[in-house]
């Protein structure tokens, strides 16, 4: 029999909730700042006035469109604080009854006055024995608690507005940060389903973020938008401003918690991307505002949009390794969609070295032959030789940022390294050769793409104009064979000497690199040294 009876009133509950599909009327509880806004308030329009613009502009007629009453309320006494309206939805208040309201209406909005922005602290845990410090910590436990009896109640759909700020001669700027900070979490961060504690935010509950509408960016009401520098009530400007966004936001989604309430998707949920890519979009299927945040500094998204819509992420290329950003798309009544972008990094990045020719090894048309030994090609016959390639830091030249040595030139003075992907900004790029001076490109190179390129087909491309030029080919100068940064006396005398003993192989004093030292070699260094050709350096 027992059984029999739950049964009987659960169906009663289903069908009482069932039979309330309409959510397009209700009633604003409010104290004085409700009543001015309400209006006309000495302003060209109102509340009513703008909820008949409303069915109009949305062709709603009859038991289809929307209506609001009003009323002053909770009374006795006249205090509409947090902490009340959380005991009277606990039912912990015997002076406001608030069943009756939720019985008659389908929609009810409530709000608090200015006292709530008067807050004192941030507040702790201890605050909640007490109720009433004007805490931040106290506020958002009362609005938890608020909220989530709101929740119980499916066949109500209800709106909650953020603090009324204070005008600066009725607060201070502690206070106003706090009220401004608190407003934030409520809107921000509780109703948007990120509050770690609350958790999901309820379908039928919105918050209207009255205080953001009106206070500056410290947080005050300014006197353009108040009765007087003494009295904090909303002015006609105020009504004129609140009126249009009370009546739009309101049942815009009270009407969508009626069709079912808000869509959120976002797709895809994984995306990976290459190391040169800069942006991906992504497509929000939702019927109502969303906003998305990155947790990641170097990825910027679409902050805001409405409906339907594409949601840009913006990253620039990747010069490192694999990176992640997550990234939250919210809004009210859905919980957060997550979805994950992955940007590949790269392992190295490639320097490409162009037209770097050596005046010992050099034939003909932009070409050189390839060094020998006592065996023949000592790299084979397509690499010309071997060079160093040194990175150096534009502020101190000395210091080296990055070498690689052994790296093979080909036979028109083209050259590749890998270099590791942290390296970025800009460095003088040095080139040695076993037995040539050395150069530098003329300026700082750039290193903070993947790929580098640099030509050394001109002596404007290397500091201090430093290359020789034969049959309008640019090529680094011959026979510093003791590495010594100049080619003079001790070179020629080097090659002489090994000239002398019928050297053969690959040697240093070998300048032509025909695997013999012989006076081919002794030419470059004799003639280079009448010239008095030396490295120079920044």
């Amino acid at each position: 029999m027992k059984a029999i009876f739950y049964i009987l009133c659960f169906f009663a509950v289903f069908e009482t909730v069932s039979a309330q599909t309409m959510f397009r009327s209700g009633t604003f509880l409010h104290h004085s700042t409700g009543q001015n806004l309400w209006g006309p308030n000495g302003s060209s329009t109102s509340i009513p006035a703008q909820i008949a613009q409303y069915n109009t502009a949305h062709g709603l007629s009859g038991s289809n469109a929307v209506s609001m009453a009003q009323q002053g309320w909770p009374l006795n006494p006249w205090e509409n604080e947090w902490e009340r309206w959380h005991r009277i939805f606990k039912g912990q208040d015997p002076a406001a009854n608030i069943q009756p309201i939720l019985d008659g209406n389908s929609i009810i909005v409530i709000k608090s006055c200015f006292p709530s922005s008067a807050i004192t602290g941030m507040g702790q845990p201890s605050d909640t024995l007490a109720f009433t410090p004007k805490t931040v910590y106290n506020y958002k436990w009362h609005w938890r608690h608020i909220i989530h009896e709101m929740a119980q109640r499916p066949q109500n759909y209800f709106v909650i507005w953020t603090n009324a700020p204070l005008g600066a001669a009725s607060t201070n700027p502690a206070a106003a940060s706090l009220a401004k900070k608190f407003c934030t979490w409520a809107k921000d961060t509780l109703a948007m389903g990120l509050d770690p504690e609350f958790g999901s935010f309820p379908s039928n509950v919105y918050v209207f973020d009255y205080f953001r509408k009106i206070a500056d960016e410290n947080g005050m009401a300014p006197p353009g938008l108040c009765v007087s520098t003494t009295d904090n009530h909303p002015n006609a400007a105020a009504t004129e401003l609140i009126a249009p966004q009370f009546v739009n936001e309101i049942f815009d989604a009270a009407i969508l918690y009626e069709q079912g309430g808000s869509i959120l998707e976002v797709s895809p949920m994984q995306q990976m991307v290459p190391p040169d890519a800069d942006n991906f979009n992504y497509q929000v299927t939702s019927n109502t505002t969303w906003m998305a945040s990155s947790d990641q500094p170097w990825c910027t998204v679409t902050p805001q949009a409405s409906g339907n819509a594409i949601l840009t992420a913006t990253f620039g290329i990747n010069t490192g390794e694999t990176r992640v950003v997550q990234i939250t798309t919210v809004a009210q009544g859905n919980n957060p969609v997550v979805v994950t972008l992955t940007q590949e990094g790269v392992e190295d990045k490639v320097l490409n070295i162009n037209s770097l020719l050596i005046e010992g090894l050099y034939e003909d048309n932009g070409l050189m032959r390839a060094c020998m030994d006592e065996n023949g090609y000592k790299f084979g016959s397509s690499i010309a030789d071997m060079v160093t390639i040194q990175l150096r830091n534009p502020d101190n030249f000395a210091q080296i940022g990055f070498e690689a040595s052994q790296i093979p030139l080909s036979l028109n003075g083209d050259a590749s390294v890998n270099l590791p992907a942290g390296i970025s900004g800009n460095y003088y790029l040095t080139i040695k050769h076993r037995n040539s001076i050395e150069i530098t490109s003329a300026q700082p190179v750039s290193f903070s793409t993947p790929s580098i390129s640099y030509s050394f087909n001109h002596s404007s491309k290397v500091y201090g104009q430093q290359l020789l030029i034969k049959d309008n080919h640019f090529m680094m100068y011959s026979g510093d064979v003791n590495q010594d940064g100049q080619i003079d006396t001790s070179d020629v005398a080097s090659i002489d000497n090994q000239s002398a003993n019928f050297t053969i192989g690959y040697t240093s004093e070998d300048v032509n690199g025909d695997g013999v030292t012989d006076m081919a070699d002794f030419t470059f260094a004799d003639n280079n040294s009448m010239l008095f050709i030396s490295k120079i350096t920044p």
